[in-house]
């Protein structure tokens, strides 16, 4: 069996949840026999690329366009993409296409599948299909019920991605995206935010992320090698949002100063780059706080392994994050926001803790609490981390779901990939 995984970036360009995970996606599916290519299309880079070559294994088609992207209607439908996805796609002749993120690309990929006849799945790593940022986070920091706005709110936090913000986006979406035959979800959460809008429930599969075990291996970055060798002598946090506002900094700085009342040896491991008025707000806590900026993602493994908590402060409806099964496979429990996915990764008291989206009191309550219990229960709890990472969460499952939404799709035998016309139609009917 032939998959060919589409995505806008890969790793080690980008190392983001969605590439983190198609990474061992790829890689577990390979160990299993498959036959995977990951076909990297993009059309917003500033230089041209198109080659072969190989990460860990995995064979890459690299494909980068150069342009300036002057009319926001190519967000929908790139001519270019389209032409070389259906090219690549009749040239690798795979089973079935599993695409991932398209923002830099549009939704041509799509299109091509549907012109090449090829069953088509989409795995959601966000809300693209429902807000142009993906998160429904608006710029004043509240959320947008698409509900109420079907067609946008017009105050969307503009800050990082923002793609095809066009009239009757979610009619577009819908139209475009109607030869996939299955819709693949880390999160109930985020299923439920389709169905809602009015996406049918019976396209939708829940397929947690699952992460192979991490390889074990001494960190080279200075900074995580420094945190490592206080830990055992002072309360360790992790936070991998540096200074994004999404990520919950400004909630983790507003919780600092409680935190350090109630602990003053504590330490805050910040990893990660982002907006510098923010990232200037952790210096007034001094060594309180180590600023570690870029971490190499094995480092970050020793680095969650060293924490006693790691936090997820997220303000937007997070799917499923990778950073939590990360934790848990360190044996690190996570203080994370009751937003999205997370409430589904973490058992109160058992693997974490939960507070309430952006309530800087509660996140340093619990933090405060973690500390209080005794030191065999939060042994308990770190076993406990790493018993759901190897079991609920771990690559075989994942592997196991996954595998079942293919046979599922190719058992169906005539799916949307051939039912519809090219790319003409659905633009026709999209509008």
């Amino acid at each position: 069996m032939r998959v060919v995984f589409f995505t806008h970036s890969f790793m080690p360009d980008y190392t983001g949840g969605a590439e983190v995970s198609l990474y061992h996606t790829c890689r577990g599916l390979q160990a299993r026999g498959v036959d995977c290519v990951v076909l990297n299309v993009a059309a917003k880079h500033v230089n041209p690329d198109d080659r072969w070559h190989e990460v860990d294994g995995i064979p890459v088609r690299r494909i980068t366009l150069a342009t300036g992207w002057p009319n926001r209607y190519l967000d929908l439908f790139e001519p270019r993409v389209f032409a070389a996805v259906r090219r690549e796609l009749a040239q690798l002749q795979p089973d079935l296409l599993h695409v991932h993120n398209v923002a830099h690309a549009s939704l041509a990929p799509f299109v091509a599948a549907r012109a090449t006849r090829t069953p088509t799945v989409l795995t959601l790593h966000d809300l693209w299909l429902l807000c142009p940022n993906g998160m429904r986070y608006q710029a004043d920091g509240t959320y947008c019920d698409p509900r109420r706005w079907p067609d946008g709110c017009g105050n969307c936090f503009r800050r990082y991605e923002y793609w095809a913000d066009l009239p009757r986006r979610r009619r577009w979406m819908m139209a475009l995206t109607r030869n996939v035959v299955r819709f693949i979800s880390p999160s109930q959460a985020l299923i439920d935010r389709h169905v809602e809008v009015g996406f049918d429930p019976a396209r939708f599969r829940l397929v947690t992320y699952g992460l192979a075990e991490p390889a074990l291996a001494l960190p080279q970055h200075p900074g995580v090698q420094a945190v490592c060798a206080t830990a055992h002598t002072r309360p360790t946090l992790a936070f991998a949002g540096g200074g994004v506002e999404i990520k919950g900094a400004k909630v983790v700085q507003a919780a600092l100063p409680k935190l350090l009342a109630a602990l003053p040896d504590l330490q805050l491991a910040v990893a990660g780059w982002g907006d510098p008025d923010i990232l200037r707000g952790y210096s007034r806590f001094g060594d309180a706080v180590r600023m570690l900026g870029s971490v190499p993602f094995l480092d970050m493994r020793a680095l969650f392994g060293a924490a006693d908590l790691s936090l997820v402060a997220s303000v937007w409806h997070e799917n499923s994050p990778v950073v939590i099964y990360e934790n848990f496979q360190m044996g690190t429990p996570v203080v994370g926001s009751a937003l999205g996915g997370t409430p589904e990764l973490i058992d109160e008291g058992r693997t974490g803790y939960l507070f309430a989206p952006g309530a800087a009191d509660q996140l340093a309550a619990k933090v405060v609490q973690h500390f209080q219990r005794p030191a065999w229960e939060r042994r308990q709890m770190r076993h406990a981390c790493v018993q759901k990472a190897r079991s609920v969460l771990s690559l075989q499952a994942h592997l196991d779901q996954i595998q079942a939404v293919y046979a599922e799709v190719l058992a169906a035998g005539a799916s949307n990939a051939g039912a519809q016309p090219a790319h003409g139609g659905a633009l026709e009917r999209a509008g």
